[in-house]
């Protein structure tokens, strides 16, 4: 099996890349996520992240200024507390687009 491996570079001023909070500028390549996360497809707004893994599931972190991020967090979102987004039992998330200051995803 083929596994590949996520790397990211870049400002990091609100956690957008998926790094922790130190880490404020990166030069590229720096892996993305040390543990068994797949992940499937990535997209990114202005200053935050969505990362859909390939079970479905769906992680955001950044500046969370307007909730792009989260409705319950008043703070941006970091790699160490990034967020699983919620959906109803037995829902898959299967598309994600991150506008500049929005976050929009389809379930099945």
């Amino acid at each position: 099996a083929v596994v590949s491996t996520q790397s990211t570079g870049g400002w990091n001023n609100k956690g957008q890349l998926g790094l922790s909070r130190e880490n404020a500028m990166e030069n590229m390549p720096v892996p993305l996520f040390e543990e068994d996360m797949e992940i499937d497809y990535i997209s990114c707004g202005r200053s935050h992240s969505a990362f859909l893994t390939k079970d479905k599931s769906l992680y955001l972190c950044g500046w969370n200024k307007y909730k792009q991020c989260s409705e319950d967090a008043n703070e941006d979102i970091y790699l160490d507390n990034r967020l699983k987004v919620n959906t109803p039992s037995a829902t898959d998330v299967v598309d994600v687009v991150c506008g500049p200051w929005s976050t929009y995803f389809t379930t099945d």
